[in-house]
């Protein structure tokens, strides 16, 4: 197939209909032909947060091409991307996990000052649901609670873009990005910060282009300050964001106490997706309260938390086995990713994924999370119950068991 036909067919990954994205997808699996499956990969957004992936079919094709075994969707809020996730894994072949992610925040935590696996904010807490295998219903308790954590995460949002536009205004005599245009960006309205600095960067280049001006003056009339990199759109996303949106920044909103939960309430609705709630580990920087890892680890056991995961390519090898080893202690499983969620283009292999000190143990709990995927769907207990206390006393017989059953699976879920 020629070069040109291939980026159309890339192209459609993204702007066609959902079967239009399978069918470009399956055309392009077609021409790896028959290739070792290698390596896993847990953690990744799509569009439906944020990510360089325009759907969750780009993202698909990337790890095809990469050769992985499995990969896994693992958006913040919501589970919008996990059909056509599915799909697109059955098409190339990759078995499938998928999880959910939130932020909740411990108040005890936030009042003595200490930070978590949030290096900003003390007391924020990202938590993630791995394997999920039910959808709740709208009208739970759960689901409430989550269209309510979205909703004030938007009404944040929706205020940072008006002191955007106000600032495009003052600063440029433009009317600013509105959120129509923010919301415009993504596929379903589950805007994020990332949405509102990629929306700026759109109406800068827009602007510049009317004036017949230069982008770098325009950006630094605005911000104040040149960027360093002013022809890549990634960072200047990422410039963006900062010197415009974080705290301390002009367009900057407090976050409203409504977008947190507790720990336990958030662990809760993990619980009613059928997932095995799971403590992402920052690694680096070493924050105070992942400083001591076996602290860390007996202090998630005591709130119902039996998983941890990394994000491997942050940490160094010595932080990396630090955490590694410790699980493996308690037989915990350790599930890794590259979480690509922010507008960079990187591997979905990092260096840590193929290590041979750390993947036969990221092997064996991706393997783990398809166990309780397919032993649930199966109508069998799953690595923790409804409760989430583990449904085998035993560390060592649980973790054996649910990975042995998810080895060779190519799980594409039971929701």
């Amino acid at each position: 197939m020629s070069n040109e036909k291939n980026r159309e067919l890339e192209t459609e990954l993204y702007r066609g209909t959902l079967d239009q994205r399978l069918e470009a997808l399956g055309q392009l699996c077609a021409q790896l032909g028959p290739h070792p499956h290698r390596g896993t990969n847990c953690h990744i957004h799509t569009s439906e947060s944020f990510s360089v992936f325009r759907s969750p079919s780009e993202a698909v094709w990337q790890a095809a091409r990469e050769g992985l075994a499995v990969l896994g969707i693992n958006d913040h809020y919501t589970i919008a991307g996990h059909e056509e996730f599915r799909r697109a894994c059955q098409v190339a072949g990759i078995s499938a996990t998928f999880s959910l992610e939130a932020v909740a925040m411990d108040r005890e935590s936030a009042d003595a000052g200490v930070k978590l696996n949030d290096p900003d904010n003390p007391g924020r807490i990202y938590l993630c649901g791995k394997g999920i295998t039910r959808v709740p219903a709208e009208s739970s308790n759960e689901m409430l609670t989550l269209t309510r954590m979205r909703g004030a995460l938007e009404r944040r949002n929706r205020e940072m873009t008006l002191k955007l536009a106000d600032l495009f205004m003052k600063k440029l005599g433009v009317n600013g990005p509105a959120w129509s245009d923010v919301v415009a960006l993504t596929p379903r309205g589950n805007a994020t910060e990332r949405h509102i600095a990629f929306a700026a960067l759109l109406k800068l280049r827009d602007t510049a282009t009317r004036r017949a001006q230069p982008f770098a003056e325009v950006l630094t009339t605005l911000c104040g300050v040149a960027a360093p990199h002013a022809d890549d759109d990634a960072s200047l996303q990422i410039f963006l964001r900062a010197k415009l949106l974080k705290a301390g920044a002009p367009c900057y909103v407090a976050e409203d106490p409504d977008a947190f939960v507790s720990v336990a309430d958030l662990r809760t609705i993990f619980l009613a997706f059928g997932a095995i709630p799971t403590y992402p580990i920052l690694g680096n920087p070493i924050l105070d309260g992942e400083k001591n890892i076996e602290a860390l680890l007996e202090n998630l056991e005591a709130r119902g938390f039996y998983a941890v995961e990394v994000i491997p390519v942050r940490n160094t090898r010595e932080r990396l086995r630090e955490i590694v080893s410790a699980a493996q202690k308690r037989w915990w499983p350790v599930f890794n990713g590259t979480e690509h969620n922010t507008p960079e283009t990187r591997p979905m292999l990092d260096p840590f994924a193929l290590d041979p000190e750390f993947e036969p143990w990221f092997r064996r709990s991706a393997a783990l999370m398809l166990g309780h995927q397919k032993l649930v769907s199966q109508g069998l207990p799953g690595f923790v119950d409804s409760q989430g206390r583990p449904t085998i006393a035993d560390a060592k017989a649980r973790f054996e068991k649910f990975s042995a059953a998810g080895e060779g699976y190519p799980c594409s879920g039971a929701l």
